[in-house]
């Protein structure tokens, strides 16, 4: 492995991770309907995904997830509830002007557990990321030629490219979320939330 396919690697990944998606779009949703903590745990949810994909990459074991159907629709069904949850509770708060029941305490250990699971899930099931990692990846990395040692040092890349980025994404929804405090501007930003939800939703749900 040459110093220039990890540049590669690194590269290709920051394009994969600042390019606007449904986990960067349902992460910037939880920052603003339940704060950082809780976004960065999802986000550390979706990094754990994609370090799946990219280990059944190296492994060669990239065939076997054409035989796990039924894990990837189980995959494929958390994700798209937590997603129309969410969507549920903007919807609901552009309606009212209040938010419903969680279904787990805020800032409980189930609530984070949920939100972990839900981030974990969106990788899983979305396509981007099973594209990158199981075809663009070998096209550009030598598989053959990734040790153990190698192994840790990309997934060491992959961390701190997407702590850097999931963290810009969410301090910068953080930062707009006490702006939408007014009750007019919150209305708005949670109808357009709620849009933005059901259309993943139903993306993850079509995806093949």
């Amino acid at each position: 492995m040459t110093p220039e396919n990890l540049l590669l690697f690194a590269g290709a990944l920051l394009v994969l991770f600042i390019t606007p998606g449904p986990g960067i779009a349902a992460m910037v949703a939880r920052t603003l309907d339940a704060g950082p903590v809780n976004a960065a745990i999802y986000g550390f949810g979706i990094l754990l995904g994609d370090m799946f994909w990219f280990t059944l990459a190296v492994t060669g074991l990239s065939a076997l997830a054409t035989q796990l159907s039924g894990f990837w629709l189980a995959a494929k069904l958390v994700g798209v509830a937590y997603l129309s949850w969410m969507a549920f509770r903007a919807f609901w708060s552009a309606w009212t002007g209040a938010r419903p029941k969680p279904v787990f305490k805020a800032g409980s250990k189930r609530s984070h557990a949920a939100t972990f699971v839900a981030g974990v899930a969106m990788p899983l099931s979305n396509p981007k990321p099973i594209v990158f990692y199981l075809t663009l990846v070998p096209a550009f990395v030598p598989l053959e030629a990734i040790t153990p040692a190698t192994y840790a040092l990309m997934l060491a890349m992959m961390t701190v490219l997407a702590v850097l980025t999931a963290g810009a994404y969410i301090g910068g929804a953080h930062r707009a979320r006490e702006w939408l405090v007014t009750p007019a501007v919150r209305r708005g930003a949670d109808i357009v939330t709620g849009l933005v939800m059901t259309g993943i939703a139903i993306l993850l749900l079509v995806a093949r």
